[in-house]
């Protein structure tokens, strides 16, 4: 183990204690310097719990003030426009949640900065970072290499409404007001959306930004959508080698679980990933595998260990910023899940409106 990084953290609602400065507090070559939070007493409670050394009422002071190597920035992505250029004009490391931005434009911009100042931006789609996820990308790209199974012909993704937080425990709170962005206004959305299309698109880009971004990773290619049905249940996709993929989003609610499965069929067999909910810990994902080529068919179900997903996403952004190592979700790749949200919306307004 090398130096230890030196971790800012900005903002500590929900989100930001449980699925990030919890992990990053666990993970032993870390120091947790500093956290930028206006919400005072609720700083204060969540510095003694964690062990963070010094408070900041913004991420501006905190940027001028603290030493710190990287900043986990866990706000609502409409403020990311407004608040991660100064991070990455610190020339500070950063993650963000997900997606980047609102707009591809300005997902586009804020990948430039950083890849211009050489920093790390990793964008927290942790279901790459799942260990199942890991394995099932490695094994479609085996299978699309060698041809023994044949070609990859459909993609099949389900994913209804569910619970993704598992009845996981609560933040610690000890402040009503809301959190402070230095006055800064949420991004708008894109210019030919109108409001009922902006409020439309933000749900999409909320929830179902992760498969599209998984998809990308488990492909090991871009795809673009055909076709978005009436209902807003299902959209089409496909990619530059004939791959066809299939969506299936709201068909059905599930009230106290959750389904999320990616099932990629090939001539001769299936690789079928299925992840648990976002905050289901100490848990990997499943794969399943039937191969159907050779003397005899078989069915697999390798074993992971037991490790969260959102735990193995931290260890991989500290990895990537003290060591180089390959950043898992780049945030140049993460504005093509906005370039596909776009198409997405503008073929359902051929449909019908939202």
């Amino acid at each position: 183990m090398g130096k230890k990084v030196a971790l800012g953290f900005v903002g500590a609602g929900y989100m930001g204690q449980l699925a990030h400065i919890a992990n990053y507090a666990d993970l032993p070559d870390v120091t947790l310097a500093a956290l930028a939070e206006g919400r005072e007493k609720t700083a204060q409670l969540v510095a003694r719990r964690y062990g963070i050394e010094t408070v900041y009422p913004s991420h501006r002071e905190m940027l001028a003030e603290a030493k710190v190597d990287a900043v986990v920035a866990i706000l609502p992505y409409r403020f990311h426009h407004a608040v991660i250029p100064d991070i990455l004009g610190a020339s500070k490391h950063c993650l963000t949640e997900k997606p980047i931005a609102i707009c591809a434009e300005t997902g586009r911009r804020l990948a430039q900065l950083a890849k211009e100042r050489g920093l790390v931006y990793q964008v927290g789609y942790m279901k790459r970072s799942d260990l199942a996820s890991q394995y099932a990308s490695r094994l479609i790209r085996q299978w699309q290499a060698s041809g023994e199974f044949g070609r990859l012909r459909y993609v099949r993704v389900e994913m209804p409404p569910g619970d993704w937080q598992l009845q996981s425990p609560g933040p610690l709170t000890g402040s009503p007001e809301s959190p402070s962005y230095e006055g800064q206004s949420p991004e708008p959305f894109p210019a030919w959306m109108d409001e009922e299309t902006g409020k439309f698109y933000d749900r999409f880009i909320n929830y179902y930004v992760h498969q599209l971004n998984l998809l990308r990773f488990l492909l090991g290619e871009d795809y673009e959508v055909r076709y978005a049905d009436p209902a807003g249940v299902t959209l089409s996709a496909s990619t530059p080698t004939g791959v066809t993929i299939t969506l299936e989003m709201a068909a059905y609610h599930c009230r106290d679980h959750w389904e999320e499965a990616y099932t990629f069929c090939f001539g001769k067999g299936y690789v079928r990933l299925e992840l648990p909910a976002p905050m289901a810990r100490q848990r990997a994902g499943r794969v399943l595998i039937y191969r159907g080529a050779g003397e005899a068919t078989a069915f697999e179900e390798p074993v992971f260990l037991h490790r969260w997903a959102m735990q193995e996403q931290a260890r991989f952004f500290i990895e990537s910023v003290r060591d180089g190592s390959p950043n898992v979700s780049p945030a140049e790749d993460a504005v093509k899940d906005l370039e596909v949200a776009e198409q997405y919306v503008r073929l359902f307004l051929t449909a019908g409106k939202p």
